[in-house]
């Protein structure tokens, strides 16, 4: 409470149209990790050319074919990611009866220079990144403020505070070998640049992306 020209203020702050986004470290992650990458680099041998979404091919970034969930040797990953699914939906107050539908899965490996460009998911409701070896200054992801005329005009914040989460434009998440990280499908968001050692062993980052529909 503050007065202002001897008129009692009294703000009430509101806030509407949350961008919610989720992150897990999973437990077990050392031995997963140990198990999916020997698989998802037998994969890119064998389909050395991949596809292209948005990551950067002439960077060397390549992406899967986007049938992983339907890949034996992947099921005890999409196991995991079904069941945190099941925990977000309950944490969205989604109706009992709805489960998660899985739309696709894919492998990403992007070595020193690769990254991804900015995108979204469009046909899904949830989307999510798993890292399976993220080495040093490997590239964060980098979402941006989906309110688009929020950009029209900056803000100054006073000298003696701190932009929070109310001023942010953009937010990023380091890339963590082991972690989860759950966000809306429309959410816009990119990768950085690898800028791990060129001469460092592991300096690929690997991740594994998938969209999750309602039924």
């Amino acid at each position: 409470m503050r007065w202002l020209d001897g008129i009692r203020m009294n703000l009430v702050q509101e806030l509407f149209f949350p961008t919610p986004i989720y992150y897990l470290d999973l437990e077990g992650a050392e031995s997963l990790n140990q198990y999916l990458l020997p698989r998802i680099y037998a994969w890119r041998d064998r389909d050395q050319s991949g596809i292209a979404r948005s990551n950067v091919r002439t960077m060397g970034a390549w992406h899967s074919h986007t049938n992983m969930n339907k890949l034996p040797e992947f099921e005890l990953f999409v196991r995991k990611i079904e069941q945190t699914m099941v925990e977000l939906f309950t944490a969205q107050n989604y109706h009992p009866n709805s489960k998660p539908a899985s739309h696709n899965m894919w492998a990403n490996i992007n070595p020193p220079g690769g990254y991804n460009r900015s995108h979204t998911h469009p046909g899904s409701l949830w989307s999510g990144v798993y890292y399976v070896q993220a080495p040093e200054h490997c590239g964060r992801v980098v979402f941006h403020d989906p309110r688009v005329q929020a950009e029209v005009q900056p803000i100054k914040i006073a000298e003696d505070k701190l932009a929070d989460q109310r001023h942010w434009r953009e937010v990023n998440h380091k890339a963590m070998a082991g972690r989860l990280v759950l966000f809306p499908s429309w959410l816009r968001h990119e990768v950085e640049p690898n800028l791990a050692k060129v001469d460092e062993p592991y300096s690929d980052r690997i991740s594994i992306s998938f969209n999750y529909g309602q039924m």
